[in-house]
């Protein structure tokens, strides 16, 4: 009786089996028991079952795998309440185990599934199971947090660095209660203290004599939202000398990512002159800072391919409810969701390689970096409407290190973009003119986003100078004047005159490798 049900109810769904077999997913239908009473083509081919080999057996029996008892309660839910259930990839992985031996770039060993659980035919206790592969958005989810960790692990070994450089940096410490729990001896030999003396005093108390309540207000503002904030302050050594710093304040964390407390690094500027062995020290300071940015325009590439993915699934779910779903846009839809999920992939990778470290000299056109770089700020340029020109007479190669002159293009254009942040024009442009000389390459960026005043523009490649406020570390123009004069042996100076900035990079057709 049983089994002659249900062949009168696979006949039923012999009205649909074009559609059926030719969607791009697994759709199996079940009753409460769990008896199969459909299995579509795409599950033949993922799991080397017929359907006449499993028909009106039980899912559990073919798949033995199975969490029985968490399915059925799903499948009566979603019967009672006449609404889908779910799977969720991102938590249980997959329904039905579909091995994965023929696909090489993935972290996982099974195809990754979420499954809606849809009600089918109440009187019968039917529901269809549609099973979608999310083993790209899974494998790149992975990738994303395998860079998370590598974050982590930079974080680790600055903590570490910290413990080698305690007689060149100056710093105090002090945690989430202000209390001051360590003094660089570089920092108390200059203050003509010992560490006995200010650890273990609240801060702010140690500090009142010279911090005006301005600057508290600002250091006690970014310390609630763990923000970075610089800023200039004066003191006395214990000998009565007055001593100039430039502070900057950041967040401290242990090698769990747990926040413990603050760190005040401080640049002795009462000469004018740095230390030049503290220089590379300062500068790993901008980890974190460069990490943000990565994470920043991440989320810039994605939101749109997302929202794409979300416009497509709500069609499909309004063409269906509509009973106007048809095979054409079907194929469509998933077409572009597969191109899509395959992009947000492949931007990860374009931002691994960016960030990886490269010490050779490599060969490539010039025109072709900028390429690299706009794809990166493309969204962020598209939001303030900026258009973007390039401007080259004939390819030009150039043998430099490439990663190195790829940041110094991003930080450039990224400070162009920026600064028409808060501008309304109507033709905000970026003009990038490349020249072929007979001794060197010339790089022309310039933009319309309002120029630079002469006090500003005197000092944009200091450290920790920033007009950005609190938003900015100051070490953007730093770093590429930096990687320009001294990694790249070329030149980089600012013009600014009435409404527009313009930078001009100069660089040598080949550098010599370092020895």
């Amino acid at each position: 009786m049983a089994q002659n049900k249900a062949q009168y109810n696979f006949r039923t769904l012999d009205l649909d089996q074009k559609i059926v077999q030719s969607i791009d997913n697994g759709i199996v239908v079940l009753d409460d028991n769990l008896y199969i009473y459909h299995y579509n083509r795409w599950l033949e081919l993922h799991t080397g079952k017929k359907e006449s080999q499993v028909l009106h057996k039980k899912l559990n029996e073919v798949f033995q795998e199975i969490n029985s008892k968490t399915l059925i309660r799903k499948i009566k839910t979603a019967l009672r309440l006449q609404t889908p259930t779910f799977y969720i990839a991102s938590t249980s992985k997959y329904l039905i185990p579909i091995k994965l031996n023929q696909i090489k770039h993935t972290h996982f060993k099974y195809m990754q599934q979420d499954i809606s659980i849809v009600p089918f035919d109440k009187e019968n206790n039917l529901v269809a199971l549609i099973i979608t592969d999310q083993t790209i958005m899974a494998t790149t989810n992975a990738m994303l947090n395998a860079n998370i960790e590598e974050v982590k692990k930079l974080n680790a070994e600055l903590i570490k660095e910290r413990d080698t450089i305690d007689k060149k940096i100056l710093y105090i410490k002090f945690d989430i209660h202000n209390i001051i729990t360590d003094v660089s001896h570089a920092l108390l030999e200059l203050l003509s203290f010992q560490k006995e003396d200010l650890k273990g005093l609240n801060f702010f108390q140690y500090e009142k004599l010279h911090i005006n309540k301005g600057t508290q207000k600002s250091i006690l503002e970014s310390m609630q939202k763990l923000q970075v904030l610089h800023f200039e302050e004066s003191t006395l050594s214990l000998k009565g000398e007055e001593l100039l710093f430039k502070s900057t304040l950041v967040p401290e964390y242990n090698a769990k990512g747990e926040h413990i407390g603050f760190i005040l690094f401080r640049e002795n500027v009462t000469d004018a002159k740095k230390l030049a062995q503290t220089k590379d020290k300062i500068l790993a300071s901008s980890r974190s800072a460069a990490m943000g940015e990565m994470i920043a325009m991440i989320a810039h590439q994605w939101r749109q391919p997302l929202s794409l993915i979300n416009t497509v699934i709500a069609t499909m779910k309004i063409k269906k409810e509509l009973d106007i779903l048809d095979e054409e846009v079907i194929n469509k839809s998933f077409e572009k969701i597969q191109t899509t999920t395959k992009y947000l992939s492949e931007t990860i990778d374009d931002f691994r390689d960016y960030f990886k470290p490269n010490k050779l000299i490599t060969e490539f056109a010039l025109e072709s970096l900028f390429d690299k770089s706009i794809f990166f700020l493309k969204e962020e340029m598209a939001q303030y409407n900026i258009e973007y020109k390039i401007v080259y007479s004939e390819s030009i190669k150039i043998a430099t290190y490439k990663n190195e002159l790829l940041q110094t293009l991003i930080n450039v254009l990224k400070n162009s973009i920026d600064a028409f942040e808060k501008l309304e024009i109507d033709n905000k442009t970026i003009t990038v003119t490349i020249t072929n000389l007979a001794t060197h390459i010339s790089i022309e960026i310039e933009d319309n986003a309002g120029g630079i005043d002469k006090q500003t523009l005197s000092r944009v490649f200091e450290p920790y100078f920033s007009t950005k406020s609190k938003n900015g570390t100051g070490l953007g123009l730093y770093m590429c004047h930096s990687i320009i004069t001294e990694h790249l042996k070329g030149s980089i100076i600012i013009q600014s005159k009435d409404f527009t900035t313009k930078v001009v990079i100069e660089l040598p057709y080949k550098i010599k490798e370092k020895k």
